[in-house]
């Protein structure tokens, strides 16, 4: 016999069921409030997200100031020469010169800024000077002397009240002996370029003639000692192929040009040349020419003012050295005056070794020299 469902207790079975899950329903409830009442944590910020910096305030005009104009605005401030070329210097020389800053508007202008790109150049002091519509002021430059042949280029830049952009004049010079050699270099790297010609020619266009040469073969082209006369520039072939010992760093020309003593073409190659220990500017020095039985200085510029030379030596029986002085470069550094003295009998091109010597430490370096006999000293 089938047994019959009787319906009058679903109502409590339900009511008991609900009983059995309002624990559950509280504490969910309770967890709810908890983690709205808990305060809200701080953005991460992603990784593309930039930080937008506090503004900064805006600080009070000046009552004098002026406002300056648009970068892309003309300046009306040209140089006459547009640029200074002092040309061809001799070693040590200095280049002087003068160039004028017109103003090409209809209302004054004020430099107030007057900047050179080195300290190898020096200024007049133009800060404040007031150039009236259409007039002029001299801008005076220097550009300093140096020991090492090559082009030596600065620029000085000028601004004014009112335009934010400056006129830069760009000021350059060639250090150069009388005779000089184009390419200066010989770019034997690789074993390229191991034939070719150079040319030495005289920068004041004066007839000279080539004497002897050193460091490898040469052959002077389209010119018979002989017959021709004195010419102002040369072609020389070269071959250091024929060499049968490693590469010379230079190959030398002597020149009987006045005051040209010796030059000479480098030869770059795979092997760098090791720095001295002690730092200098440059670690050759050419004197140009010494009469035979007498002396001339050679002038090294050490980079560390705080170096103290103990003693200068050579290993050479062509000339004897002596340290002569030291006194301070400009720009901070050392100059040391070296006293050569090629020995009696000699002449032609002189190659001497010197070393230097400190308290701790010893550098190799190179004089250069044309000993000739009845010249006058250069």
């Amino acid at each position: 016999m089938q047994k019959k469902t009787c319906y009058r207790n679903v109502p409590d079975a339900k009511a008991k069921h609900y009983f059995a899950l309002f624990p559950a329903v509280l504490m969910l409830l309770m967890a709810n409030y908890a983690i709205a009442q808990a305060p809200a944590p701080a953005p991460t910020a992603s990784p593309s997200a930039r930080t937008v910096p506090a503004r900064r305030p805006t600080p009070p005009v000046r009552p004098n100031a002026v406002e300056p104009r648009a970068i892309s605005e003309a300046l009306p401030l040209v140089s006459e020469p547009a640029n200074m070329d002092f040309g061809f210097l001799s070693p040590n020389t200095p280049g002087e010169g003068i160039v004028l800053l017109r103003n090409t508007s209809d209302k004054p202008l004020t430099i107030n800024f007057v900047q050179p790109s080195c300290k190898c150049t020096t200024i007049s002091d133009l800060v404040g000077k007031q150039i009236p519509p259409g007039g002029t002021v001299e801008l005076q430059i220097k550009l300093d002397g140096a020991p090492a042949m090559g082009v030596r280029r600065s620029s000085v830049k000028v601004m004014v009240d009112g335009y934010g952009r400056a006129l830069e004049v760009v000021v350059k010079g060639e250090v150069s002996l009388p005779v000089r050699i184009v390419p200066p270099y010989i770019n034997a790297i690789e074993q390229k370029n191991m034939t070719g010609r150079i040319i030495l020619e005289s920068t004041n266009k004066k007839p000279f003639r080539i004497l002897s040469s050193l460091g490898g073969p040469i052959s002077i082209q389209g010119f018979d000692d002989a017959k021709d006369a004195p010419r102002s520039s040369y072609i020389v072939g070269y071959d250091l192929n024929e060499l049968s010992t490693d590469l010379p760093s230079y190959i030398y020309f002597e020149t009987d040009a006045p005051e040209a003593g010796v030059v000479d073409v480098r030869i770059r190659q795979e092997k760098a040349p090791k720095k001295p220990m002690i730092a200098v500017m440059d670690v050759r020095s050419n004197v140009g020419l010494i009469p035979s039985g007498t002396s001339k200085e050679a002038t090294f510029t050490l980079t560390n003012p705080g170096t103290v030379l103990e003693s200068v030596t050579t290993t050479s029986a062509d000339a004897t050295v002596a340290l002569a002085r030291t006194e301070p470069a400009k720009g901070g550094g050392v100059n040391v005056f070296v006293t050569v003295t090629p020995r009696d009998g000699f002449t032609g091109i002189l190659l001497l070794p010197v070393t230097f010597k400190t308290a701790t430490q010893s550098a190799d370096f190179q004089v250069i020299a044309n000993v000739r006999q009845g010249q006058k000293s250069q």
